[in-house]
């Protein structure tokens, strides 16, 4: 799919869950009773304005570019009877990087420009017509620049939608319109989706998720959500996964996955009974409390080696700019730094081969107790049973196989002698046929060839030449 496909499936995309969010915001969420959707001609006149400005007189072009639609949607509470007081007016439309498209390059985010020439034409509307709110989507999104234009405190109101690549929406909110029941008609993507974003990001950092675990500010960042948002999607999903577990380090949230599931959540009552009685934890409660000993230390030994790498590189300085010294005190500056510096990073690495070790054996137990686990919730057959099926099934091949060798011998034909005999003559019949057919080919193609005069000897030219002319 190329650049201009795929903003106008953007588009396709936004107005119709726009359209589909607020059909269910309706009398419940949002102060109106209905709302109109009408067309209006913003989008394809920009477009046309870009297009002139250009030099660029294709009328096909006009139907291959994204931004030509734009939607007025007049939202209307009942007052008395037969009789609606419009409430709002929200024009919602696509705002995507023309130039870069008509001329076939790579395109970026919108930038605070072509937003503000987009809010340009409301200002000569008359203010009866003008919308009270616009909001505006891009799937490359919009600069920072442009972002900032949200808060501008003019009339209308301004809403941006960027597209992101893993499927959501980055939402830029005027600070006044996130407290009004307003806001809620443009989270166009469901909480469904979200979760799918969030476990899509999670298995994209598998490595990091089964070491050390997401830290809840980085998994908040990717998925271009508040903290407290990403932290009830993480128990959403750790409902629905009973692998994913928490572990809070130094204050921080940290998303990890266990080798097995937490059996406690089927089994609360009886896990509550066992530790009541103190006794023996299950084998799914040892790998999970040993697997959050294992993130705690991983999370320190990324410091460490965080560490670690810094000292390399102090030491890699100093060395080079002692090679560099053109004096005796700056070497001998530099040579107590670089003593310093070593001695940090050997304690630095002791520490983190220390962290290692650690990690080695509670990753070897954590393995083995999970294997032995595994092996025990499989229900396998034992060898005794594995020898007398055996035994039956090569017994049942045995006389399957004798069954049908004697099928084979005593099989009886359909064939009377009399029709054998018949069926003989016939064929003998056929080969004097054949035989008589070939003896008059070779007849006729004898016959077709012309008998051949015998030829007389050429004189030879010694007795030509001898010869006298005739008198």
């Amino acid at each position: 799919m190329d650049e201009r496909s795929r903003h106008r499936a953007f588009e396709d995309q936004f107005l119709r869950q726009l359209r589909a969010r607020a059909q269910a915001l309706l009398r419940r969420t949002l102060p109106a009773d209905q709302f109109e959707l009408e067309a209006v001609p913003d989008g394809v006149d920009g477009v046309r304005a870009t297009l002139l400005r250009l030099e660029q007189y294709d009328r096909g072009l006009l139907e291959q570019l994204p931004g030509t639609r734009a939607v007025q949607m007049r939202f209307q509470k009942r007052t008395f009877g037969p009789f609606w007081r419009t409430v709002a007016r929200l024009r919602a439309q696509v705002l995507a990087p023309q130039e870069a498209l008509i001329l076939g390059n790579s395109p970026g985010p919108v930038g605070c420009e072509e937003v503000l020439d987009a809010l340009a034409r409301y200002e000569v509307m008359a203010r009866r017509e003008r919308p009270t709110a616009v909001v505006y989507a891009s799937a490359t999104g919009f600069t920072p620049d442009a972002r900032a234009l949200v808060n501008r405190g003019d009339a209308p109101t301004l809403v941006l939608l960027g597209g992101r690549a893993d499927g959501g929406w980055d939402l830029d909110l005027p600070d006044a319109l996130r407290r009004q029941p307003w806001a809620k008609l443009f989270e166009l993507e469901s909480q469904d989706e979200r979760l799918k974003r969030l476990l899509y990001h999670l298995e994209q950092q598998a490595g990091v998720l089964e070491s050390r675990g997401v830290s809840m500010p980085e998994l908040a960042a990717r998925l271009g959500l508040a903290e407290a948002e990403t932290r009830a999607l993480v128990q959403q999903a750790c409902r629905q996964d009973a692998r994913l577990m928490t572990v809070v380090h130094e204050g921080t949230l940290h998303v990890c996955r266990s080798p097995l599931a937490d059996e406690g959540r089927k089994m609360s009552l009886r896990s509550w009974i066992r530790k009541l009685l103190r006794m023996k934890p299950t084998v799914g409660e040892q790998v999970r409390a040993l697997t959050t000993q294992r993130v705690q230390l991983e999370q320190q030994r990324h410091e460490v080696d965080q560490r670690l790498t810094a000292l390399e590189t102090e030491e890699r300085e100093a060395v080079e700019k002692g090679m560099a010294a053109k004096t005796d005190v700056e070497r001998k500056q530099l040579a107590g730094r670089l003593m310093r510096v070593r001695r940090d990073l050997r304690r630095t690495r002791a520490q983190a081969n220390l962290f290692t070790q650690q990690i080695d054996i509670l990753g070897t137990h954590i393995h083995h107790l999970t294997l032995a686990e595994q092996g025990k919730r499989v229900a396998l057959p034992k060898a005794e049973e594995l020898t007398r099926e055996a035994a039956e099934a090569e017994q049942m091949m045995r006389e399957l196989s004798a069954n049908a060798d004697l099928a084979a011998g005593i099989e009886v034909g359909a064939q009377s002698p009399l029709m054998a005999e018949e069926e003989a003559a016939i064929l003998e019949e056929f080969k004097q046929a054949a035989v008589q057919q070939a003896a008059s080919a070779v007849g006729v193609k004898t016959a077709a060839e012309p008998s051949k005069a015998p030829e007389t000897p050429p004189v030879p030219a010694a007795e030509k030449a001898k010869a006298r002319p005739e008198v």
